[in-house]
């Protein structure tokens, strides 16, 4: 709702004058504006309110403020709509007795401050001193909703002071009322505090009260305070409502606007910049009010603040969010995916996979939306999905799940009678190598169908174990969980992966499943589950060791294994605190390192990994035995380009001592104790298999 600046400015010189002629020139305006959540969508209406009051010259100073519901739970204020950014300060100090400050509480009187009494009894107090009104932006048909129900009727000032005088509140007999009438709180001692819409009649009246103008009443609507206000009780209690009731519950009270919104929000993401987002781009002609109804209708709920967040996030009733979908088209939520993917675009940049983009490609005719951020291929340095922030992922996945039907939009089909297991492998490599060129998810959604009802078949047919079928399943739902999230997806990877490691027992089954371990370990570890993730990862340790004990592998896969490893030891260390762990680390890359074939340029990522290890092992260490380590860290972290510079700037030629270095202390190594006893002697696979990296196929 915005304010006719025009009018109401012309409203309320009418009534205030220009200042000349009053006492209210010396008078300070105070705009106190309910921080609750639900008032985030009405900031723009305090700085219009803020704009009129300061142009119209009948107040010396027009002041802004925001009441918070403090720490022990009574109020406070502070110069700033987020209690973090501002000290908090105690709300005693918002009362004038000189009389010259005028209060207005811009509210929709249903924030906590509200549900304790805390915000009746501090207008309570303010009305001792000085006029107070509360400004009410909702819909009167929503006020009988909050906790500031109004009466109908007239307000006329007593006598005494303007400033002071008190108001008799004379209720209209034809008038339906939402709260008690007047004998009734007067005799539990309240008074009437003025509830305005921001609309220039009402603004206009309430000007005529200040100024004590006139001899007749003024038309008004009151709430009710009082000195010792209780909390409000809680519900009744009359069952749980299913979805299907409330979302029913809601259309019938809400407003056209309010009803469409809901069901656009259904696919959006619900923070309160994205809500706004959403409406001003689907519903251009709606404004704050019909998102307040949203929020206040009994579809949503507040999700518990997290550390450092600010409350702006909301989350639907159990069930609602499937109630509200049913309403809503393809075409409405590829719309939605659209607007909010920019928000995310601009939030997060292109660094990092643009979900809601990928989704909304996924939804259209065409391929890759425009700006959308190439999906990332599988990454084993990993652990957890690639997600910008994982609501916005969530969100679109489960649009994704809903509007993308089950079958490949490729056509590539699985017939029972035509397709051997070997066919359904060879169609999910094209599509995960189409995945892997343009980015597009629904070739990696595709593929993961494809394979999942070539198992299900072989199972149903009790046709055995097809290893590289269930390693491809396994390894592609793993990606698909990286992008998407999903305990679900994790899961059935997780049981892909066990199935083909206990038939085969292959390199490659067991490599996926030590990758598929480690990423639960990471999900248990971030779901605050760390002896789980420990259990994970040692599990995951046992596959990749057996792994780098194997004889044959390519020089490429067994630096990929022995990374892994590194990785998985380096977690177990972060969540026990045992520095042998960074040992063994550090040892195994330096056997790996020694082992590397003399005719093949060292790998980067070899010495960077040596040297965080060194680094994270140098200041754990006790300060005697961590010296030694970090000079090595240094280098290492330098990299191989520098470390050859430096080298031939001090012997003055392009020669390599550093190779010559490294051999000699290879051979060292080799004549004492031997690499698999310099890697920490922590059983099998310790060293990253020295024989496979030498090059040469296995036996």
């Amino acid at each position: 709702m915005d304010l006719d600046r025009g009018e109401v400015i012309g409203v309320l010189k009418a009534r205030l004058g220009n200042g000349r002629d009053g006492g209210l020139a010396i008078s300070v305006v105070q705009l106190l504006m309910d921080a609750s959540s639900s008032m985030y969508v009405w900031q723009r209406l305090l700085r219009e309110l803020q704009k009129v009051l300061s142009q119209l010259g009948a107040f010396r100073d027009v002041a802004v403020q925001y009441l918070h519901d403090g720490p022990d739970g009574t109020p406070a204020v502070s110069r700033h709509f987020y209690p973090g950014v501002a000290p908090l300060r105690s709300a005693d100090q918002l009362t004038d007795p000189t009389g010259r400050l005028v209060t207005v509480l811009v509210s929709d009187c249903a924030g906590p401050l509200w549900r304790s009494g805390a915000a009746h009894r501090l207008a309570y107090l303010l009305l001792r001193h000085a006029p107070v009104a509360v400004l009410q932006p909702l819909p009167q048909r929503l006020w009988a909703r909050t906790r500031l129900p109004a009466s109908f009727g007239a307000l006329v000032r007593g006598q005494g002071p303007t400033s002071s005088a008190p108001l008799h509140f004379l209720p209209d007999a034809g008038a339906a009322g939402y709260g008690p009438g007047r004998e009734e709180q007067r005799r539990a001692g309240a008074a009437p505090v003025p509830v305005l819409l921001p609309a220039p009649p009402a603004l206009g009246a309430w000007a005529r009260l200040l100024t004590g103008t006139g001899a007749g009443p003024v038309e008004a609507a009151v709430g009710w305070v009082r000195a010792d206000q209780a909390a409000a009780a809680p519900a009744r209690p009359c069952g749980p409502l299913s979805p299907t009731q409330l979302v029913s519950r809601f259309r019938a009270t809400a407003s056209p606007g309010a009803g469409q919104l809901a069901v656009y929000l259904a696919a959006a993401p619900l923070f309160l910049p994205v809500m706004q987002l959403v409406q001003r781009t689907m519903l251009p002609d709606s404004g704050p009010a019909e998102l307040s109804e949203v929020l206040l209708g009994g579809l949503l709920r507040r999700r518990e603040r997290e550390p450092g967040g600010d409350g702006r996030w909301y989350e639907f009733a159990e069930g609602v969010h499937d109630e509200l979908l049913a309403s809503l088209g393809r075409d409405e939520a590829l719309l939605v995916l659209k607007h909010y993917s920019e928000y995310v675009e601009q939030r997060f940049g292109k660094g990092g996979p643009n979900f809601p983009a990928l989704a909304i490609a996924q939804l259209s005719v065409g391929g890759q939306a425009p700006g959308a951020a190439p999906a990332a291929p599988d990454d084993a340095a990993g652990a957890g999905p690639a997600r910008p922030a994982q609501p916005f992922a969530e969100v679109a996945a489960r649009i994704l799940e809903r509007f993308m039907p089950d079958t490949p939009a490729q056509c590539v089909s699985l017939a029972r009678e035509e397709a051997p297991r070997s066919l359904a492998v060879r169609r999910a490599a094209l599509l995960i190598e189409r995945f892997e060129a343009d980015g597009l998810v629904q070739s990696l959604v595709d593929a993961v169908q494809l394979l999942r009802r070539a198992a299900a078949q072989q199972r149903a047919l009790a046709q055995g174990v097809d290893p590289e079928l269930w390693s491809d399943l396994a390894q592609d739902l793993l990606r698909l969980w990286r992008l998407r999230g999903g305990a679900d997806l994790l899961r059935e990877a997780q049981d892909a992966a066990q199935t083909t490691a206990s038939y085969s027992g292959s390199v490659r089954a067991c490599t996926v499943l030590a990758r598929v371990l480690h990423a639960a370990a990471g999900d248990r570890g971030a779901a605050g589950d760390p002896r789980a993730a420990l259990d994970l990862l040692r599990r995951a340790d046992r596959e990749f060791t057996a792994v780098c004990a194997t004889v044959g592998l390519a020089p490429g896969e067994a630096l990929a294994v022995t990374l892994d490893r590194v990785r998985v030891l380096e977690e177990q260390w972060r969540l026990g605190g045992d520095n042998g762990l960074l040992e063994e680390s550090v040892g195994m890359l330096e056997a790996f390192a020694d082992a590397w074939p003399a005719s093949l340029p060292q790998p980067s990522g070899l010495s960077l990994a040596r040297g965080r290890a060194l680094l994270r092992l140098g200041r754990r260490g006790p300060r005697p035995r961590a010296r030694p380590h970090l000079r090595p860290a240094g280098r290492d972290l330098a990299g191989p380009r520098a470390r050859r510079a430096r080298s031939r700037g001090r012997d003055g030629r392009g020669a390599r001592p550093g190779r010559a270095r490294r051999g000699g202390r290879a051979a060292g190594r080799r004549g004492g104790a031997g690499a698999g006893r310099r890697a920490g002697g922590r059983g099998a696979g310790a060293g990253p298999g020295p024989a496979a990296a030498r090059g040469g196929p296995g036996p």
